[in-house]
């Protein structure tokens, strides 16, 4: 009994462990399903696979059975990645099978396979009335279990040995496959709770797009990767006066309903943030100077026109003053943004509610 034990606590742990560290590059998949891109299912396919041959290879002897947990690795491969991941899984096992099989005793590895194309038709078939819960997930490893039965049964000389082995079998998969599907949605939740952490790090508060900090990083990355780009510094005009006007709140107001029209005018390899204050800032990947500078008149107009509304306020209207740069003009990405604020404080400093584009003084 204390070798059984030992054998199913060095067989969980093997589950688990694997598990934790196959999983770990699909941490930031935002949701594993049967409906998954193709990449994610076939990696599912392969994990799920792997974690299958080994449990086939560290099996449990319990009389004359040697059970194991594969097919708590097949149901979980079917369940999060559909026939795809299934099917890849399979392959796997029956090859983990085949390994383990003396020449000429091929009649588990016939019963395997038998058993792992009717539970994938099945649960192709069960799929079509099920959703992703534990119920139908408990109920495609029983199944599963079903159809091992009758190969324990010919395992045996007698029914009460039959009997005894179904019984510690059912107990085993039955406990893997419950703790495998907790153990995973524990696993999500937690991925998810630090994507969400890491999100919220990088996110303005008020007005919900990149702060800071998220500029700063993408333009690491810039950097890091060579990207050439263009970069837009906006600042609101006289913002002082609206929050004198019309208090924090209405300035908050006003914030808020720029940073959507900013995102309405963002490319979508762009991205836009909040750099303090009332400063924004447009990074433009693969965008020529002047293109960036035809986006920041647009952008322009389109305040100038808008109609800013606050309460009871009577509608108002606010203006930008935007700088312009491009990495071609720095020797580092921080530099070009040094460049775009230079070009900023210029659009200031002759009149507001314009654009200027940032000109080497030697040229």
């Amino acid at each position: 009994m204390l070798t059984l034990l030992n054998s199913l606590l060095l067989n969980f742990s093997l589950l688990i462990a694997t598990l934790l560290f196959a999983f770990l590059p699909l941490r930031r998949v935002e949701r594993i399903s049967p409906n998954s891109s193709l990449q994610v299912r076939l990696a599912i396919g392969c994990i799920a696979g792997l974690i299958g041959a080994l449990l086939i290879f560290n099996s449990i002897s319990y009389d004359v059975a040697k059970i194991d947990l594969r097919l708590v690795a097949l149901v979980t491969a079917y369940f999060y990645g559909g026939l795809v991941s299934g099917s890849i899984t399979m392959l796997f096992i029956i090859g983990a099978r085949f390994a383990v099989t003396p020449a000429g005793e091929y009649q588990g590895l016939i019963l395997t396979t038998l058993i792992c194309v009717a539970l994938l038709v099945t649960a192709t078939i069960y799929r079509r009335f099920a959703a992703q819960r534990m119920k139908d997930y408990l109920v495609l490893l029983g199944t599963g279990i079903a159809y091992s039965l009758p190969a324990l049964y010919l395992l045996t000389n007698t029914f009460e040995r039959f009997l005894e082995i179904a019984f510690v079998y059912i107990i085993v998969i039955m406990i893997g496959g419950y703790v495998t599907y907790r153990f995973l949605q524990e696993l999500r939740k937690h991925f998810l709770f630090v994507h969400t952490q890491q999100e919220l790090a990088l996110t303005d508060g008020l007005t919900q797009l990149g702060n800071r900090r998220k500029l700063d990083e993408t333009l690491a990355e810039y950097a890091q990767n060579g990207t050439v780009f263009s970069v837009l510094i906006l600042d609101l005009d006289h913002f002082k006066s609206i929050n004198d006007t019309y208090g924090h709140e209405g300035g908050d107001v006003v914030l808020r309903q720029l940073s959507h029209l900013l995102q309405s005018y963002c490319p979508e390899q762009g991205v836009v943030g909040r750099y303090g204050g009332e400063e924004f800032v447009l990074l433009l990947p693969d965008v020529p100077l002047r293109q960036a500078e035809r986006l920041g008149e647009r952008i322009r107009s389109a305040c100038a026109d808008q109609h800013f509304v606050y309460k009871e306020h009577s509608v108002f209207h606010v203006t930008l003053s935007l700088g312009a740069a491009s990495s071609d003009q720095a020797s580092t990405v921080f530099v070009t943004v040094q460049k775009a604020d230079l070009a900023l404080y210029e659009a200031k400093q002759t009149g507001r509610n314009r654009v200027v584009c940032y000109r080497d003084p030697l040229l």
